[in-house]
């Protein structure tokens, strides 16, 4: 039985061609599925070093119409290493100071593989083995990771996105669910290693439209983005136990995928919200800022219903300020409702009183995305410049206001009720990147709830409102190598540097 549900060629192939003949781009893929012997590799890794930049995308392959999926799984290859609670991860599954270790070793080639490397597998030839008392499946002790890797269209190196701190949340979330954590250089080796054995499936560089600005210069008016290869590391208790223990086997996997924007062809606008009174994504005290399996379950089901009643996604509240309101309060116990996030991505206010603002992470319920956190800085290092677009969006929205309002960016305790005081609602996540929101609503059908309902008419179409559109600019910009200060110098790490160089970040 296999651990990836697409990963037996038996099995998933059939699926995927059915799945794909109902897709507008069905044609540009099957091309592609036509072939799924493994990729032969050109260069053994002890060459590596004297490539430079990524080869050209793979050929028949739409990759702009790929939708936030797992695509074309029988040309991937991923990593996987396994280690004992006891071992921990050593220098015998990668030491940095000589490059080498079971991560860097060769294989011994034959007629099954054709894979450099003893730690790659071709992703739909070598399923893992999965049994019934595994640990992850009976206990849930699973961690992960997502990452994007873009194409530059200014040097066309192939760029990974601040990958220094999804290592930071790696090993919280290892902490948290009693699982080894790998060192920084291991975990940054093994994905500079998973991306350089997929560059065949790395999308093409995104276009740069440029515009005159008001000083008669050529500046960048837009670039088109959404379309990277998609890498997720994995840590998970692999080993066969019954009892509530910590596993005897431990597995950390990298994969790939080329996919799309995460909400591509589920709006052709600004998201419409359902703000859920119900069902709790997460609590104080619990697992809500760790990025594991178990907080996406329970999104789930709530996702699902909200789908059915018309909504794009769900925004979480923190369920014990709803039900339990501060007793001196005015507004109702709705109103005074703790924001906390949607099923997979964070979410951001622009108020009429200049404040760019985001639920807070003290309470420790919400995860700190990546996004999130660069949407955070970006906005405080460029406020100068944002200024004029969060007056627009003010002004746009009926708000009389002079060109003294101060503008601030800040992380607090966000409440239902600031939703009435917002211009502007957007959401931030590796997947989504910068998405507008246009509504965040309350269900008709819970009549024995408390109602809500909001509008945002400036996010109504994409990419949104002034100041949405110009951080989702400035965050590609930044991706793209045309926008850099200080706080930004390292946030990019070239897949073709050296390992030292790649795990420091910043590209020359």
């Amino acid at each position: 039985m296999s651990f990836f549900a697409l990963a037996t060629a038996k099995q998933a192939l059939p699926k995927q061609h059915h799945a794909l003949r109902h897709l507008p781009f069905c044609r540009s893929i099957q091309v592609a599925l036509a072939s799924s012997a493994p990729r032969t590799f050109s260069s053994a890794p002890t060459n590596e070093h004297e490539q430079t930049l990524p080869p050209p995308p793979q050929e028949g392959i739409e990759f702009n119409a790929l939708p936030w999926n797992l695509n074309l799984p029988q040309h991937h290859y991923y990593i996987h290493l396994t280690t004992t609670p006891m071992e921990g991860w050593t220098s015998n599954h990668y030491d940095p100071t000589t490059d080498g270790g079971i991560l860097t070793s060769p294989s011994r080639k034959n007629e099954h593989s054709s894979s450099p490397l003893h730690s790659l597998h071709h992703y739909s030839s070598s399923p893992l083995p999965l049994y019934p008392a595994n640990t992850s499946i009976n206990y849930g002790t699973t961690i992960w990771e997502g990452l994007a890797c873009r194409r530059s269209p200014t040097s066309g190196k192939a760029l990974v996105f601040r990958p220094q701190k999804n290592f930071q949340r790696f090993v919280n979330g290892a902490r948290r669910m009693c699982l080894p954590e790998p060192s920084y250089e291991l975990f940054m080796r093994s994905l500079q290693l998973v991306l350089r054995n997929n560059m065949h499936l790395l999308p093409p560089a995104p276009e740069v439209k440029t515009g005159l600005g008001e000083d008669g210069e050529v500046t960048i008016a837009e670039i088109e983005g959404g379309s990277k290869l998609y890498v997720r590391p994995m840590l998970m208790g692999s080993g066969q136990q019954l009892g509530l223990h910590p596993s005897p086997q431990i597995s950390l996997f990298y994969f790939v995928s080329p996919t799309g924007s995460y909400f591509q062809g589920k709006a052709v606008g600004g998201l419409k919200l359902h703000l859920e009174r119900k069902k709790s994504r997460a609590a104080r005290g619990g697992m809500g800022s760790v990025k594991c399996a178990g907080n996406y379950a329970s999104t789930m089901r709530p996702l699902l219903d909200a789908k059915q009643k018309g909504f794009d996604d769900n925004l979480y509240l923190e369920l014990d300020t709803y039900h339990n309101p501060p007793p001196s309060s005015s507004s109702s116990p709705l109103h005074q409702a703790i924001l906390q996030e949607l099923s997979a991505a964070n979410i951001f206010l622009v108020l009429k009183t200049g404040e760019i603002v985001t639920p807070s992470l003290d309470r420790g319920t919400i995860l700190p995305g990546v996004t999130r956190d660069s949407v955070l800085v970006l906005a405080k290092e460029f406020k100068h410049e944002l200024k004029p677009f969060v007056l627009q969006s003010i002004r746009a929205d009926g708000t009389d206001v002079g060109d003294d309002l101060e503008i601030t960016v800040s992380e607090r305790d966000v409440r239902v009720e600031d939703l009435l005081n917002a211009t502007e609602v957007f959401i931030t996540g590796t997947a989504a990147e910068v998405v507008p929101i246009y509504s965040i609503a309350t269900s008709e059908s819970d009549e024995d709830e408390e109602s809500f309902s909001v509008t945002f008419p400036q996010q109504e179409e994409l990419p949104g409102g002034p100041v949405t559109t110009k951080l989702l600019g400035m965050l590609r910009e930044v991706m793209a190598e045309k926008r850099q200060c200080e706080a930004t110098r390292e946030w990019l790490c070239d897949v073709f540097a050296s390992p030292e160089d790649f795990r420091k970040g910043g590209v020359s």
